[in-house]
């Protein structure tokens, strides 16, 4: 079917369509062929794009159709799109996910958010195996458990922690943090190296003073990563082969074996 197609497209009305035209057809079809191959490459990455996810759209049409959301997404849609992780995204993202209807959309898969590969590169969504500090810290602020661990372990070793000491009992409430279900961010959070100071204060100068050199504690992330995928993946995204990339491969296949 696919020849026949091809064949009426490349014969116009009129011209014979005989054997004898073979050779004639052969050299429109090496011509269509160099035409076609660069449109077959595009409609294959365009295909393997991921499709948004049902979660991902109601959260982001919940947020549109709310004003304080809709005016908090506005600037992260604008700024998370350069691919290096600038200040200006990581302050948008901590803005959106100050608000309620912000966290449920950053908490989904991401599907429907144009810089999802932004917000992942650079540890920007909250579900990833690796968050950025300073979201991994607002995320524990607004959970009871999180929080009052979190709250405890800064008010007694803060200070002593600033300093490069950390004692046993500091530990202990770091790891005790570290084991709620939220403080888990914690053991693996990392920064990004766009002017982050904040975020690589908390990483190394208190999460990781208190980290280092305990038995069964987490090693953080390196600090190094504003464009690099973060270690494990995305355990979202990546949980399995979606449709559309599955129908891109054979689709390429197709098209090679009828072009080629």
């Amino acid at each position: 079917m696919f020849r026949n197609v091809l064949f009426c497209l490349l014969v116009p009305p009129g011209e014979p369509s005989s054997r004898g035209d073979s050779e004639h057809l052969r050299i429109r079809m090496i011509r269509m062929r160099r035409l076609l191959l660069p449109l077959v490459i595009i409609v294959s990455l365009c295909l393997a794009q991921e499709a948004p996810s049902e979660a991902c759209t109601k959260a982001l049409t919940d947020c549109e159709n709310d004003l304080e959301c809709q005016n908090r997404l506005a600037p992260m849609m604008a700024a998370c799109t350069t691919g290096t992780c600038q200040p200006q995204c990581r302050s948008a993202v901590l803005n959106v996910y100050q608000n309620k209807l912000g966290r449920v959309l950053l908490r989904t898969d991401a599907t429907c958010i144009p810089g999802r590969d932004e917000l992942r590169t650079c540890n920007f969504l909250p579900a990833e195996s690796t968050v950025h500090c300073s979201l991994g810290k607002l995320a524990c602020e607004g959970d009871l458990q999180c929080n009052s661990k979190f709250g405890v372990f800064m008010s007694e070793c803060e200070a002593d922690a600033a300093r490069g000491a950390c004692s046993e009992k500091c530990k202990t409430l770091l790891n005790q943090t570290i084991e709620t279900s939220v403080g888990a961010i914690f053991g693996n959070c990392t920064c990004t190296t766009r002017d982050d100071q904040l975020c690589t204060n908390l990483k190394d100068n208190l999460l990781g003073v208190c980290l280092k050199n305990t038995p069964g504690s987490a090693t953080l992330s390196p600090s190094d990563n504003s464009i690099t995928d973060a270690p494990g993946g995305n355990d979202l995204a990546d949980s399995g082969a979606h449709p559309f990339h599955v129908f891109s491969v054979i689709s390429v296949y197709l098209l090679t074996v009828f072009l080629f």
